[in-house]
């Protein structure tokens, strides 16, 4: 996978070509889900989660310096430093203290991101429809993932909000965003708004419908985590940083990168030592750790796309 990776960078549309080797991988990924049980599954997915998908979080404030310098932002990076970091603890206070508002204000604010991520480069202007088309997009593939995987993930919330949520919730919540993600779609592209095609779109959804109803809760994440949002994130942050994507970039942005990716897998280290003998609550401090460093990411991406 980490060939795929570098293969791509390499090449010149790496968008595009990015895309295609996505949905290679993707069914590789699927095939691997077929022939090993479920604690490899694991193995692999915790391995990449915790390589590109923390990497790709890893380097917000290289990025918020270099956007200083570079695009003329009027903010002190101090000032950025210490809002970073208090919104990475205003999470986890808000987790521990009221979980519900904090699970809903992740999957909102993920979904988002996903969004964002998968058509930023198809809109031709944002507006508030463009907005609401990233966030039913996103919770589109979380609900997929949640409702194929219903069981355990009504044993995640519950451990997480105390609140026990029925399976009706899953079902008629994918169904509303998913009829909502295609209405949007639909309708801003007739308005040329995003410039798209609607046939390849169905295509990636029926795809990653497939991955997600054939794998494991953990591994059809990764799948979706690592090679639909991670890969591409990174693409358009080592083009922010060094003006193009290649393998020299990507060496270039790991050195930058890896005391931070460094201190979060550290973080993530201690923790793991402290729980590692209730795996459920495990993967919840997973999803608290994923939580912390995934909204000040988001304010990050999202304000230099704006920029």
């Amino acid at each position: 996978m980490f060939n795929i990776f570098i293969i791509s960078l390499n090449k010149i549309n790496l968008f595009v070509n990015l895309r295609n080797w996505i949905i290679v991988a993707t069914f590789f990924c699927l095939w691997i889900s077929t022939m090993f049980n479920d604690v490899v599954q694991t193995f692999l997915a915790y391995g990449l989660i915790l390589t590109f998908g923390v990497l790709h979080g890893s380097n917000d404030l290289n990025i918020i310096k270099h956007s200083t310098n570079k695009y003329g932002i009027d903010i002190q990076f101090s000032k950025v430093l210490g809002y970073y970091v208090l919104t990475v603890l205003t999470i986890l206070v808000v987790f521990f203290i009221f979980p519900p508002l904090a699970l809903l204000l992740f999957i909102l604010l993920s979904g988002y991101h996903f969004g964002e991520q998968h058509f930023k480069k198809h809109v031709t202007r944002e507006t508030f429809s463009i907005t609401l088309l990233y966030l039913f997009y996103g919770l589109t593939i979380l609900f997929m993932i949640f409702y194929f995987n219903i069981n355990k993930v009504k044993l995640i919330f519950l451990d997480l909000t105390k609140i026990e949520f029925g399976n009706l919730f899953f079902k008629y919540t994918l169904i509303s965003v998913l009829v909502l993600f295609f209405t949007f779609l639909i309708y801003l592209t007739a308005k040329k708004k995003v410039k798209l095609n609607l046939i390849e779109e169905l295509f990636y959804i029926l795809a990653l419908l497939v991955v997600f109803a054939t794998a494991d809760l953990l591994w059809g994440f990764c799948i979706y985590f690592i090679l639909w949002h991670s890969l591409p994130s990174l693409t358009d942050q080592i083009e922010v940083l060094y003006g193009r994507a290649s393998k020299i970039e990507f060496i270039k942005y790991i050195r930058a990168s890896w005391l931070y990716w460094l201190v979060s897998i550290t973080g993530l280290g201690v923790l793991y030592i402290v729980f590692r003998d209730n795996s459920t609550y495990l993967t919840s401090i997973l999803i608290y750790f994923l939580a912390a460093i995934t909204f000040p990411h988001v304010i990050v991406m999202s304000t230099l796309e704006k920029h």
